[in-house]
């Protein structure tokens, strides 16, 4: 199976019509301390094919020449476009090859591998470890499509940290209604230390789900003490059930706002969100929609309730014998604003590019990522796995890869702090108020 995305799923449609869609995540580690050794024992695996203990963190030559190996072998027949594959990659990997096979852990062979990797200047390239949200939310996510993915579970805290551009230890987003959430941390928080061990990564909370786990964060210069309890369970339904977790509604003398974040596409969050959409959104005056950060995998039918003609579907409800009565709508035909950023990938790039061009909403925040090929994930080991760009994309025939989609309007958060992010949801408000209980303009394609 292929996906499109940061983060990456196929909604229901996307299934029905085989398009691919795809994500990449870049995050890298540096200190480590005594999370190395959560296994005693010392790698003998002798193939990259067979299982290591899956929370050994450790590497030796023998076992990094061998997952250099696999990464080679799959880039050089699976990356989509061959000219690259040869040219570039073979460049990159002979620079790295040394500090790959020297590196004694797998934070050391995260890092060396994807320096190799980033030479190719494309998305949806990543080799993920046991250590990264990353490679479990991937492996989650494909699991439900291809079953040759085994369905995965996670010591989960909602807290997502590194990647575009940030320190490895600087919470980039907390996914609504995770115990990260719960327990008040917050974006541009730097995680110094977690059981009183330097921070590293996932591997930080490695069977730790249901118990009070001390974390240390630097927060605006200031140390602050927090308690995390982490949960085992599935990434990709936990970003599901935040989308649902998010929704809010805002009132103001104009009218009622409605909020919901987008954490995530693919079948599971399509179904949420048109949920949510058709019940506890149903009744406001405009809504804003937040595509910021998470993850991708995103089809353009996400959008089909903002395109609907209400003639064409009318409410639907239902009254039982006590006389209770439930109904739903389909569709949602009031001003909607989306927020976008630097964390918009892959999918939810098709979706600001339709709603852009069709005018159904204005675009505030930053410029999208450009991260717009078609990924496919390959297991290596039970530690590793590479998400590789086997497909080019385009919509329309317009090429988003590396380029993006700019916002009407821009408020810039270049820090990722709380406090701009919190600039860009004002903005999207101010600019939705004035158009609460108005007609929308015939820009904005509702047929």
């Amino acid at each position: 199976m292929r996906c499109v995305a940061y983060g990456i799923y196929l909604s229901s449609q996307m299934l029905r019509t085989n398009l691919l869609l795809s994500i990449i995540a870049m995050v890298l580690f540096g200190a480590f301390g005594a999370a190395l050794n959560v296994r005693a024992e010392e790698p003998t695996q002798s193939s990259a094919d067979s299982a290591q203990p899956s929370f050994d963190l450790r590497a030796n030559p023998e076992y990094c020449q061998k997952v250099l190996a696999k990464v080679d072998q799959l880039v050089s027949k699976e990356l989509y476009s061959a000219e690259i594959a040869k040219n570039v990659w073979s460049k990159a990997k002979s620079e790295f090859n040394k500090k790959i096979i020297d590196s004694k852990t797998l934070m050391e062979l995260d890092t060396s591998i994807n320096d190799a990797v980033k030479k190719l200047h494309l998305s949806h390239c990543q080799f993920v470890t046991i250590n990264d949200e990353t490679f479990y939310f991937l492996h989650a996510l494909f699991s439900r499509p291809d079953h040759k993915h085994k369905p995965t579970k996670m010591d989960y805290t909602g807290i997502i940290y590194g990647g575009a551009g940030l320190p490895a230890n600087q919470v980039r987003y907390i996914v609504d209604g995770s115990p990260g959430e719960q327990a008040k941390v917050q974006v541009g928080d730097k995680i110094w230390t977690v059981s009183g061990e330097p921070f590293v990564g996932q591997a930080n909370f490695f069977k730790t789900s249901g118990k009070k786990i001390a974390v240390v964060v630097d927060r605006a210069g200031k140390r602050v003490d927090l308690t995390v309890v982490p949960v085992y369970k599935d990434p990709y339904r936990s970003y599901v059930e935040g989308t649902a977790k998010s929704v809010r509604i805002i009132d103001s003398p104009e009218g009622k706002i409605g909020y919901i974040h987008l954490w995530a596409g693919g079948a599971e969050s399509h179904d949420v969100f048109e949920e949510m959409l058709g019940t506890k959104l149903a009744k406001t005056d405009g809504l804003i929609l937040d595509m910021r950060d998470g993850y991708g995998g995103n089809s353009l039918d996400d959008l089909d309730y903002f395109y609907r003609n209400p003639v064409g579907y009318p409410t639907f409800s239902m009254k039982d014998r006590a006389g209770h009565k439930v109904g739903s709508e389909m569709f949602y035909d009031k001003p909607l604003v989306a927020l976008i950023n630097g964390g918009s990938r892959s999918g939810k790039e098709l979706l600001a590019l339709s709603l852009k061009r069709s005018g159904r909403a204005k675009l505030v925040g930053e410029r999208t990522a450009g991260y717009v090929l078609g990924g496919r994930l390959f297991t290596i080991d039970d530690r590793t796995a590479l998400y590789l760009a086997v497909d080019d994309v385009d919509l329309g025939g317009v090429r988003l890869e590396g380029i993006g989609v700019e916002p009407d309007v821009l408020i810039p958060n270049p820090n990722r702090s709380v406090e701009g992010a919190e600039l860009q949801l004002e903005n999207a408000k101010q600019i939705l108020l004035p158009l609460l209980k108005k007609p929308l303009p015939a820009s904005s394609n509702i047929k």
